[in-house]
């Protein structure tokens, strides 16, 4: 049994799935896996799921497994969209905002809210974090709430890719959120996607977000001044994740003695009051 990625993984997805981009967000399909090497499948035996943007397959016939993300690189995004890039990315967007002086949430088109309600968040979130809206989607900024330079992930409503990451070259692409009440000693928390991090920030922890399953390793220098005890991995339940919280284990485990990783519900989908009440 191997698990593919990358170029690996998008070749038997071509091969066996050509209309892999077709299956919706949160979506599944099955295909027969022409290129078994245990065989021509004709059963339907190879499973291709749709999740953050992501593909995953496998193979119930030979075992193989694959992992596939659109890499969002500036010719891409040129091509797919016209979402500014380069330095001064969120500047160059704010021209496209919608609600130029208000982020009221009730103001956000439609499918902005139930996407941002369906994780709990309220008007009050949606300006702490400066959550916008473009005609394409939610944008969602990062590497600071004021000034230049900063980074965003556009979650676009119907069209694909559907998420955007743009970061200049000169900033982090893995971003860290101190807490406001932060304590010397206090636990800082591993995250994949900008929500959980917005939401662990607001239920009062410190939180890294990787925006992928990379640790961008000049963050480090940042949290380290903060001196977290205690490192926790909350990375998504799925093989991806499991392989990215080995291996940051791996890199952080030589800066910090306490890391512990679970898998659960991400913190998106887990109630302030709850986060809030568990011991991290």
């Amino acid at each position: 049994m191997t698990t593919l990625y990358g170029q690996d993984a998008l070749k038997e997805l071509t091969s066996n799935a050509p209309d892999y981009e077709d299956i919706d967000e949160g979506h599944s399909a099955k295909y027969n896996h022409a290129t078994c090497h245990m065989g021509t499948d004709t059963r339907k035996r190879f499973g291709v799921k749709h999740v953050d943007d992501a593909y995953l397959w496998h193979c119930f016939n030979c075992g193989d497994s694959g992992y596939y993300r659109t890499r969002e690189t500036v010719s891409r995004m040129k091509l797919m969209t016209d979402t500014p890039t380069g330095p001064d990315v969120l500047t160059q967007l704010s021209e496209k905002f919608r609600h130029k002086s208000q982020r009221d949430l009730y103001k956000f088109n439609v499918m902005g809210q139930l996407w941002l309600g369906q994780y709990g968040f309220d008007d009050d979130m949606v300006k702490e974090y400066n959550i916008r809206e473009i005609d394409d989607g939610i944008v969602l900024p990062f590497g600071g709430y004021t000034g230049l330079h900063r980074g965003y992930q556009l979650r676009r409503y119907d069209k694909k890719p559907k998420y955007i990451t743009s970061v200049p070259k000169s900033m982090s692409k893995s971003h860290y959120i101190r807490s406001t009440d932060i304590l010397i000693g206090s636990t800082l928390v591993v995250v994949e996607d900008l929500l959980s991090a917005y939401k662990l920030h607001y239920a009062g922890y410190s939180t890294l977000c990787l925006l992928g399953t990379k640790l961008d390793t000049g963050i480090l220098p940042s949290i380290l001044l903060d001196n977290p005890s205690r490192v926790v991995l909350w990375l998504d339940d799925d093989e991806a994740g499991h392989e990215c919280a080995v291996k940051i284990y791996k890199e952080l485990g030589p800066v910090f003695k306490h890391i512990t990783s679970i898998n659960m519900l991400q913190p998106k989908e887990i109630s302030l009051d709850k986060l809030r009440e568990m011991d991290l």
